[in-house]
């Protein structure tokens, strides 16, 4: 059928039979010709099912009731700023390159089976700021070349066991979309180019389950700034590139369960800045080969990594994050590091099986640690920072004193002084050593009465064996173990160190345990008083 008598059918249709809707529709044609009908009014619904037009058609800056071309094949769709009062169903057919930029569809768009292919470097679907009034409907679509959605409206998109590729841009462009309800890209397949999402708006939830989805050159899917009304589901999603979810604003939960995340650089997921309102949750079997970043995000719910598995050289950052829960109580293959300082964290589930050779905690508030470990093993958790951090040793007593383990506070503190200690200069160390072996810093009184017993106990024993010589004739009965303490504490004066006088070598042993009971003394009392300037003492 020549195309003019199609486009003149359609320009002037015959008057209708009474209790007819006029309408064109054709089945099994082949088109002849070049229909051209840019800027037509066609006031009837077309219908070309099944069709062959041995040319490209040409519907720009035209208006029509509908337009159908289920199963039908076209060299290529040039229909810019098209307006359809109805739906646009493009079903199964076979064509080149579609364009429909500014176009506006009241009704659906149905591209369920399509297969476009662009025959240069552009995209399949060139649809930039296209407004559907329904849903875009796209399932099972095979597009060589990519969709270019850039700006578009539509209550619904759904590209669920579609097929795409491009190798010059992504493979779905969506910059910009705007979508009352649901994005759905289950089961879909990128076979390059990936998917750009930046600045998007779904009213409703983002569906990637299963989609595998590859990018050599950049991220996987890059959705910076995109706002999802729901949650972003990716459960058994392969994404060879990353993600790249950067101020990304979620309603509900961000799933990956048993997603596999590979990366050209550092990130396999990166969201600094991110806003989650329930979970994150990267476990049943995922596998992350590079960073997990999450510098300032806030997931108010949990970030759960149980049973994932991290390359060797990946790390997990989660400076300055806020996160509701942290759990970490099973991961398969660790990272190298995890980096949480200035995190703010309600709760860490972990354990020494989990933690990463290297963790930052300097900086680092969190209100709970699940399961309550004796101090010493917590201490190897610190152990694992780089440097010496004041602040992670305080908040590890503090938490074990809210408990009321005020014995593992101690511990803790304890250790505190001892890391400190080891970075101090050689006076400082020496001094350090000292404390530490008498009084344990204040945080091991008991160690300053053994102290006492055994510097008594020896001074009064060669005083006894050596008797010092009285200075008065008049004077008391000397007695060794007064002798000893008279000498040794500085704040006693029992009256025998004025009353008696050693001489030879008994003299040195005699300035040698006042030296040594003055160094006692002040530290007890330096121990004691940083111990009860702690609070909750």
């Amino acid at each position: 059928m020549a195309a003019g008598t199609i486009a003149r059918l359609l320009l002037q249709p015959p008057p209708p039979h009474p209790g007819a809707v006029p309408r064109l529709h054709l089945i099994g044609a082949t088109i002849t010709g070049s229909l051209q009908l840019s800027y037509a009014q066609v006031e009837i619904p077309v219908a070309f099912v099944n069709c062959r037009f041995e040319n490209e058609v040409d519907l720009s800056d035209a208006s029509f009731r509908a337009v159908e071309l289920t199963g039908s094949s076209l060299p290529g769709l040039s229909a810019d700023r098209l307006k359809v009062e109805g739906d646009l169903t493009l079903s199964r057919t076979v064509s080149g390159a579609v364009s429909l930029f500014r176009s506006d569809i009241a009704g659906d768009m149905w591209l369920d089976g399509a297969e476009l292919a662009s025959q240069d470097a552009g995209y399949a679907l060139r649809a930039p700021q296209l407004r559907v009034g329904g849903g875009l409907y796209a399932q099972s679509i095979d597009a060589k070349g990519g969709l270019n959605l850039w700006g578009a409206q539509a209550f619904a998109l759904e590209v669920s066991k579609g097929c795409l590729s491009s190798a010059n841009h992504a493979a779905l462009r969506c910059d910009g979309l705007r979508i009352a309800q649901d994005l759905s890209c289950t089961e879909l397949s990128v076979d390059e180019g990936g998917i750009s999402l930046f600045g998007a708006t779904i009213g409703g939830q983002c569906w990637f389950n299963r989609a595998v989805v590859r990018n050599h050159t950049g991220w996987a899917v890059s959705a910076p700034s995109i706002r999802v009304g729901g949650g972003i589901y990716g459960n058994g999603m392969t994404a060879h590139g990353g993600l790249n979810l950067f101020a990304a604003a979620v309603g509900e939960s961000l799933e990956l369960s048993g997603c596999t995340l590979t990366s050209h650089g550092d990130h396999a997921l990166r969201a600094p800045g991110a806003h989650i309102e329930a979970n994150l949750n990267l476990n049943g079997g995922a596998t992350i080969t590079s960073g997990l970043t999450l510098p300032r995000a806030e997931v108010k719910g949990t970030l759960r990594l149980t049973n994932c598995t991290f390359a060797e050289t990946s790390t997990i950052d989660l400076q300055h994050a806020t996160v509701g829960v942290l759990d970490m109580m099973s991961i398969d293959t660790r990272p190298s590091a995890c980096n949480l300082r200035a995190a703010t964290i309600g709760r860490i589930a972990d354990s020494p099986s989990s933690w990463p050779p290297r963790i930052e905690l300097d900086g680092l508030t969190y209100q709970d640690l699940r399961p309550l470990l004796p101090a010493a093993q917590r201490l190897a958790w610190l152990d694992r920072n780089s440097g010496y951090s004041p602040h992670a040793y305080e908040r590890l007593a503090t938490h074990y004193r809210q408990l009321g383990h005020d014995d593992d506070a101690r511990t803790v503190q304890l250790a505190r002084h001892r890391r400190r200690r080891s970075s101090a200069q050689l006076p400082a160390r020496l001094w350090g050593h000292f404390e530490d072996l008498t009084v344990g810093y204040g945080y091991r009184p008991g160690r300053a009465l053994v102290s006492l017993f055994a510097l008594t106990t020896l001074a009064a024993t060669v005083f006894a064996a050596v008797p010092p010589q009285p200075v008065r004739t008049n004077g008391p009965v000397f007695q060794p173990v007064a002798f000893a303490l008279d000498l040794i504490l500085p704040v006693l004066d029992l009256g025998q160190e004025k009353a008696f006088m050693p001489s030879g070598a008994t003299a040195w042993v005699a300035w040698a345990s006042a030296i040594a009971g003055w160094l006692l003394t002040t530290t007890v009392i330096a121990g004691l008083t940083r111990r009860l300037a702690r609070p909750g003492h």
